[in-house]
């Protein structure tokens, strides 16, 4: 059977809901780390949260606009795509920040790599990656696999 296509209204009111649900859980958090949590795990996650909002921000915003052109009717939804594998690279930007973030925490060199030495290689792929399977299904659709 096939899927129906989710709706502009449903798609924005998802998105922004979900980050405006991810903005207060961070705000609370930032309450408890400055009054109530002094550990230094803690303090420096709720740091790297907020020095990353901006990046967060922009994936959010990018992965919204991808969805969006995807819930309009061929030809419309062929920029769609695009958005979502430039989403999908700046989301592998911020995995290795938060790697670069977990060796800093636990003291291991190795997470430092993928910041380093694999990072550009990485991203091409996964543009590549992202866009052709963002073609692929927006031409096969969601109705027509078996």
């Amino acid at each position: 059977m096939g899927q129906k296509k989710e709706s502009i209204a449903g798609i924005l009111v998802s998105r922004i809901g979900g980050f405006i649900v991810f903005l207060i859980l961070l705000g609370i958090l930032n309450l408890l780390a400055g009054a109530y949590v002094q550990a230094p795990v803690f303090v420096q996650i709720v740091a790297f949260l907020n020095a990353n909002l901006g990046p967060l921000l922009l994936i959010t915003a990018l992965f919204l606009i991808g969805d969006l052109f995807g819930a309009l009717l061929f030809p419309l939804n062929l920029p769609g795509p695009v958005f979502g594998a430039a989403g999908a690279v700046f989301l592998v930007m911020f995995l290795f920040r938060l790697f670069v973030l977990v060796g800093e925490i636990t003291d291991v060199e190795a997470f430092a790599l993928f910041e380093r030495a694999f990072a550009v290689p990485v991203y091409v792929i996964v543009f590549i990656i992202a866009l052709i399977g963002g073609y692929i299904s927006l031409f096969v659709g969601p109705g027509d696999s078996r």
